[in-house]
């Protein structure tokens, strides 16, 4: 036996001790540059669980880790804010910037408010605090508002239906088909809600003011918030 010959080979001489030749050939054919796989080797060695809960928790830990890579990797990450405002997502496109395409909406919105506010006025229009309360929690999609003071006098008279309540704004789209974008901060808001009761003879609508400043809350959050009276030092 040589000792510069591979240690495989060396072995299989020992085994074909009177037939080195075949020894050499099953060498060459079977395990010259042939690749071994060091992890079905690692595997083989490893000692298995044979309780069998062990293996279902096993298998069950194993479909797990398999479902939640497959779901990362699938999954792309969510777009941030200035991703959001670059393609424009929460933009109104021209085609839709049209009045009359929310007239509709807006009187969805009527009848919305009067199921909220059901029972809540008086025989006058008076209102208490309660009513207010549900108005302050109300969701102002689609309602036509009018802008009767802001610090901008542009601004003042701007009447249209809102189209996008935000914490911080108001957009409204005019029936000249325009979009304004009207801060709530600073800024009073009028607007009627028709007498429920249509078969009362000379009936008026109800006029309401919103005052922007205490408003500025997103539609989702108002919904669970609770308003409380408070003093308005800014009137």
């Amino acid at each position: 036996m040589s000792t510069t010959e591979p240690f495989a080979q060396s072995l299989l001489h020992l085994a074909h001790p009177t037939d080195p030749s075949e020894a050499t050939r099953i060498y060459k054919e079977k395990v010259a540059h042939r690749p071994l796989d060091f992890r079905k080797l690692t595997s083989s060695t490893t000692a298995k669980p044979t309780d069998a809960r062990t293996r279902r928790r096993e298998l069950r830990l194993q479909q797990k880790l398999k479902k939640s890579s497959s779901n990362q990797s699938s999954k792309p990450p969510p777009l941030t804010a200035r991703q959001k405002r670059a393609l424009g997502i929460y933009d109104i496109p021209k085609e839709a910037q049209k009045y009359a395409i929310y007239e509709q909406l807006n009187k969805l919105w009527i009848g919305y408010i009067h199921e909220i506010l059901k029972g809540s006025f008086g025989a006058n229009g008076t209102a208490g605090q309660a009513t207010a309360a549900k108005l302050c929690a109300a969701d102002f999609h689609g309602c036509e508002v009018e802008v009767v003071r802001n610090r901008c006098p542009s601004r003042v008279g701007v009447k249209g239906i809102v189209v996008k309540d935000t914490k911080m704004t108001f957009v409204i789209v005019t029936r000249k088909d325009e979009v304004k974008h009207i801060p709530k901060e600073h800024s009073v808001f009028r607007f009627e809600i028709p007498w429920p009761d249509s078969t009362k003879e000379g009936a008026e609508p109800i006029v309401l003011e919103l005052h922007g400043s205490n408003f500025m809350f997103r539609a989702a959050e108002r919904m669970n918030k609770k308003f409380k009276a408070k003093a308005m030092d800014d009137l």
